[in-house]
């Protein structure tokens, strides 16, 4: 970023002050808040290679009751991917250490189905991913299955404070059949990363062909709030009151009285000791009222009447404006485009296995 531009800031500043706006932010400062990818794409790209501990954490542990949640029939088909099945005993492997993490208290039958959902979700996810790394020839090595392996148990160990031993013991499981899992679950991440791959020159045309996604505003604002400290609303009387003061404050401001001043003065936000500043914001970062002003506004130009959110009386004074400069964003855009296309990739997956899932 070029710090000798004056409208600039650097990331450290932005971040600061939104922060310190924070009223403001709709949402917190991650790039990929909004991605529209599965659920299972996230456990998939974290690596979590186990028997359904992702999907559990912070319960108390104790022994596992079946009786007091379900039982599975071990031959009934509960999804099918292409020619490959997911039985009963399967989904029963997976849900058993989800039981046992729950202690006594017996799940309800809501609770039963929403983690018997995510975990078919992430089953039949896995074997098709499996099945076409199969088909591109993908390969992992011993060590490789080795390496996660090592990891589950560890992972194991800190969830369910057993030795692999003891886990084994538990559910029944032998370490050729976990070994089995995790191998195939390794070939389906590596197959997907590689499938997701973006290069650095395609996130450039892309950003190059799509530049108003990345442009920015600088504003400032007074704020006349309507809420109080715990984000009550104030009465109809104290609204008023504040609606007067913030047309007084307006009316300085088209006088020509200096608006960083003015901020200082009788701004009731964080950002008064800044003279109002909120530093550069991107599209979907800010109240939508605020947001659409601001970007409307001409640089050096102020709100022609106050704008009005459920924060309060806005005044706003458009200060600068760019694009977000490529090589700060070019990572976070990377990893961007590639869930997108993790998303693609399991949606034809999807269609092209003839994925089913029984109830």
């Amino acid at each position: 970023m070029d710090k000798e531009t004056k409208d600039k800031v650097n990331t450290d500043e932005i971040n600061e002050k939104n922060q310190n706006n924070c009223m403001l932010s709709t949402k917190k400062h991650d790039k990929h808040s909004k991605s529209l990818i599965k659920k299972y794409i996230a456990i998939m790209t974290a690596g979590v290679l186990c028997v359904g501990i992702g999907f559990v954490g912070g319960k108390e542990v104790g022994r596992r009751l079946p009786a007091t949640h379900k039982s599975y029939s071990n031959k009934k088909v509960v999804a099918t991917v292409g020619d490959s099945k997911i039985t009963g005993e399967q989904l029963k492997n997976r849900m058993e250490p989800v039981f046992y993490l729950n202690g006594k208290r017996k799940m309800t039958t809501e609770e039963v189905q929403a983690y018997e959902a995510s975990m078919i979700d992430y089953m039949t996810t896995t074997e098709m991913l499996y099945l076409k790394g199969k088909e591109e020839n993908i390969k992992v090595t011993e060590d490789e299955v080795t390496k996660e392996y090592d990891s589950l148990m560890d992972s194991i160990k800190e969830k369910f404070s057993m030795s692999e031993e003891e886990f084994l013991e538990e559910f029944n499981f032998t370490k050729k059949l976990i070994r089995s899992e995790v191998k195939k679950e390794a070939i389906a991440t590596k197959y997907l990363a590689k499938a997701s791959e973006v290069k650095e020159d395609e996130a450039k045309n892309y950003y190059d062909r799509n530049k108003e996604q990345f442009a920015q505003v600088r504003a400032s604002h007074i704020l006349l709030k309507t809420v109080d400290d715990t984000g009550n609303a104030l009465s109809k009387k104290e609204k008023s009151d504040k609606k007067l003061k913030a047309n007084e404050v307006l009316k300085k401001v088209k006088n020509g009285e200096d608006f960083s001043s003015l901020a200082k003065k009788y701004s009731e936000d964080n950002s008064s000791s800044k003279g109002g500043d909120v530093g550069y914001f991107s599209k979907g970062q800010m109240v939508e009222v605020f947001e659409n002003e601001a970007f409307k506004l001409k640089i050096g130009d102020v709100s022609k009447s106050l704008i009005e959110s459920d924060y309060g009386y806005h005044i706003i004074k458009k200060t600068g404006e760019r694009y977000e400069n490529f090589n700060d964003i070019k990572d976070d855009l990377i990893y961007r485009l590639s869930y997108e296309k993790q998303g693609n990739i399991v949606d034809n997956l999807v269609e092209e296995y003839n994925v089913k899932i029984n109830k």
